[in-house]
């Protein structure tokens, strides 16, 4: 895969030179995340401008840089052309989903009244990305019942990077890694680190105030 995002969506012209590999990764990865990413930014433009620093470090780091690295890097060439960019399109809604959740216990955007923003939020992004509209999608039950989850994630357990294996992976991470065929370690991976650092983040923020 051309490295990260950027380097996935050359010029159509450019086609004849991109690797089969190359290819699957900005048709499946490539063009899935930056059509989530456009909608993201546009809600955010719109009603949610008061929060779009966090939305950005979340949204940037784990669309833009490891969640394409992670999925460059365990990924087979038979998997990623198999790969399905509506299923990289949940995952990732669904992570960004519960960073809206739990910063919601400390921040609450301007002129937004309603204590489930997050959802309206999410739903909005999802609609607009016509995400579960595909009539060929197998994994269209799945997905549903993923998206209707109302719990938190847990990110409370700490990696140990020098032995992986001694990191007890909270259960919630097996079916979101199984929709884009990552082992749920690196799911959390993404995940926890980013919350780990925003949530830090908007406590001293609100600490100052």
């Amino acid at each position: 895969m051309l490295g990260l995002l950027k380097k996935i969506l050359p010029k159509k012209s450019d086609d004849e030179q991109l690797s089969e590999r190359d290819l699957n990764g900005r048709n499946h990865v490539g063009y899935p995340t930056m059509q989530l990413s456009r909608e993201i930014d546009n809600l955010v433009k719109v009603q949610y401008k008061s929060i779009q620093p966090i939305v950005k470090m979340y949204k940037e780091t784990l669309l833009f840089k490891w969640g394409p690295s992670v999925i460059n890097n365990a990924l087979s060439d038979e998997q990623l052309a198999k790969l399905s960019g509506r299923n990289v399109q949940m995952v990732y809604l669904l992570l960004f989903r519960d960073m809206l959740r739990h910063t919601s216990d400390v921040i609450t955007p301007k002129y937004v009244i309603e204590k489930n923003w997050p959802d309206i939020f999410a739903q909005e992004v999802l609609d607009s990305c016509n995400m579960l509209g595909d009539a060929d999608d197998n994994d269209i039950a799945k997905k549903q019942q993923l998206f209707a989850n109302t719990e938190l994630f847990t990110i409370d357990t700490p990696i140990d990077d020098k032995h992986p294996q001694n990191t007890e992976i909270p259960i919630w991470t097996v079916p979101i890694a199984e929709l884009v065929m990552l082992p749920p370690y690196m799911i959390y991976k993404c995940h926890r680190p980013l919350m780990t650092v925003i949530l830090k983040k908007l406590g001293k923020n609100k600490k100052k105030q």
